[in-house]
């Protein structure tokens, strides 16, 4: 029988959603919030859509750095409901990253922090982006980096993980899937266990 990893994923953090920030994996959800705030420049009033946002202290950081107008999108309906209250200057959803609940060409940046990894259809998503982005919008992708022993880990997650995972991607297949969804790769880097993308859509 096939896993249904968003419902693991719903489970798994409606479970954490109370004391995700004080947990490891918001210890190290930490770490790629704070590197996109470093790398990302925002304009004055941009339209940010923030996927996998759980508890949305990443629009938070981010609106520290440059006013936006923020929207968060997470599977689980307990960090939503969380992430609303903590940070109401903010729109928070309950919904698949898989079938975006939002309009065409609504959102000037769309990020993904440590949440691609959980996506089961990653095409799929790749193609709501790009019908979700202004014209020259960017897709910000910051992903786990496991340069050695990668595919052991995916095996081992495959096998043994309850939190949604799906896969750990290397480098040359995140851009592969960006160029076949028809973004035009601005800029890639990968630092220690961090990979980072920011995809133009096409005008």
């Amino acid at each position: 029988m096939a896993k249904n990893y968003e419902k693991l994923s719903a489970d798994y953090y409606n479970r954490q959603a109370a004391r995700f920030e004080r947990s490891f994996d918001g210890f190290l959800a930490g770490f790629f919030k704070r590197y996109i705030v470093k790398q990302l420049d925002l304009e004055t009033g941009a339209a940010v859509l923030d996927v996998g946002s759980a508890t949305g202290k990443l629009l938070q950081m981010l609106a520290q750095k440059s006013a936006i107008e923020g929207t968060g999108l997470d599977i689980a309906p307990r960090m939503t409901e969380l992430a609303q209250v903590t940070y109401p200057a903010f729109a928070f959803v309950t919904g698949s990253a898989m079938q975006l609940p939002f309009a065409a060409q609504q959102f000037d940046v769309i990020i993904c922090s440590a949440s691609f990894h959980h996506f089961p259809e990653p095409e799929r998503f790749l193609a709501e982006a790009l019908r979700t982005l202004k014209p020259g919008g960017r897709l910000v992708i910051a992903e786990i980096r496991i340069p050695v022993g990668r595919r052991l880990y995916n095996a081992l997650i495959g096998r043994f993980s309850k939190e949604g995972d799906v896969k750990v991607y290397d480098f040359d297949e995140l851009q592969q899937l960006l160029e076949r969804a028809d973004f035009i790769r601005l800029r890639g880097r990968k630092q220690l266990q961090i990979q980072y993308f920011e995809a133009y859509k096409r005008q």
